[in-house]
């Protein structure tokens, strides 16, 4: 690839990232229902910003040579020995794939697929039994479909949380827990001749997840929120925070808030000057959140500059994982074992950390850089 197409792609993900239409972070969707049993040990979405990828990661964690195309900015998400794909802005498609299916019947590997309103952008799932909610990340409603056959069976209309002027409030994440259903909001604004960007706080409405009636909002106080996180019984969410010339201060503008919803009120619980900068996106298990921190981007390749760092809840110690050069290609951790997307451009890759130790699979000759990883 020339530099000069390079640069043009780096620069189309940059953009993406800055308005929360790129679909790599976490692969966490919530759901009460049991695993089952799959023979892979996960799926990852691949993509250059231009065409994408599917491919999957087998027990021996090696990643399969086959593949099966779909749209760029695709996120992947793993549910009851099933997998979900969720096509971003341009083809908005939801599909859900047989993984057993996919080394032998990779093109029949594809369960059904729907295709939702134009420029609605799924961008999450929280599942619930048969059915599942699905957040629109630039529609201004949330759906719930069935888990069947993909068939829309119940909406809640959002606009009426929507800044001025803008259509949408641009769901960023949600989950489902003890029957109340989490929607995160950033509520941005954007000047559509400068493309200058205004973030408001961001919002938490919680929903009663069976009927989808409006049970209460939470203002957060933090801007540009990116994921919620539960732990312990508790509900935290990793903020952002305006963009900057470096992608994000560390400052107490950005970080991670700690939800308490008996007194409906959000508080900053460790703040981003002691995590060096503002999350991109996080995941959580065990009290232990893995958050990307945005450093910003090299001015000559565009290429992302990353922290990712193991935070406790509970102590509030933050810590660098080691050995990841680029980790702005998705995350996804599974008993303790944490899997990374690293886009570093010529040594992409999917970077194992279990104890601590770091272990590096080159994703295959000819593949795509990795975008979102499910684990199954």
């Amino acid at each position: 690839m020339n530099k000069i197409k390079r640069q043009s792609l780096l620069a189309m993900a940059a953009f993406g990232l800055a308005f929360g239409l790129a679909a790599c972070g976490d692969d966490s969707s919530s759901s009460s229902e049991p695993e089952v049993e799959v023979s892979l040990t996960g799926a990852v979405f691949t993509s250059d910003y231009q065409t994408g990828e599917l491919r999957w990661i087998d027990k021996e964690g090696k990643i399969s040579e086959k593949s099966l195309e779909f749209y760029q900015n695709s996120k992947v998400i793993a549910n009851k020995g099933m997998l979900y794909v969720l096509e971003g802005i341009g083809t908005d498609n939801i599909s859900q794939v047989d993984p057993e299916k996919l080394e032998s019947e990779t093109k029949k590997a594809v369960n059904w697929q729907v295709s939702l309103d134009e420029g609605s952008n799924p961008a999450d799932m929280a599942f619930d039994g048969s059915e599942a909610w699905v957040a629109l990340q630039a529609a201004d409603s949330l759906i719930k479909i069935s888990t069947t056959d993909g068939k829309i069976v119940k909406s809640i209309k959002l606009k009426g949380f929507a800044s001025k002027g803008e259509s949408a409030p641009y769901v960023a994440d949600i989950e489902l827990d003890d029957g109340n259903l989490y929607v995160l909001m950033q509520r941005y604004s954007m000047d559509a001749a400068t493309w200058a960007t205004t973030y408001p706080k961001g919002l938490l409405a919680i929903y009663d997840a069976s009927s989808g009636k409006l049970q209460d909002t939470i203002q957060l106080e933090t801007q540009n929120p990116m994921n919620l996180l539960l732990a312990d019984g508790e509900l935290y969410v990793a903020t952002h925070g305006e963009y900057t010339a470096n992608g994000t201060d560390a400052d107490d503008k950005r970080g991670i808030e700690k939800v308490d919803l008996d007194k409906k009120k959000s508080e900053l619980y460790i703040a981003g000057e002691d995590m060096n900068g503002g999350i991109s996106f996080a995941t959580v298990e065990d009290g232990d959140v893995y958050a990307v921190i945005d450093q910003g981007y090299d001015p000559v390749t565009y290429a992302a500059i990353t922290e990712l760092k193991k935070i406790n809840l509970s102590s509030k110690n933050v810590k660098k994982v080691k050995d990841v050069a680029d980790a702005s290609g998705s995350l996804a951790v599974k008993n303790g074992v944490l899997y990374i997307g690293d886009r570093t451009f010529g040594a992409e890759a999917i970077v194992v950390v279990e104890e601590d130790k770091a272990t590096s699979t080159k994703m295959p000759k000819g593949a795509l850089a990795p975008y979102s990883i499910a684990l199954f």
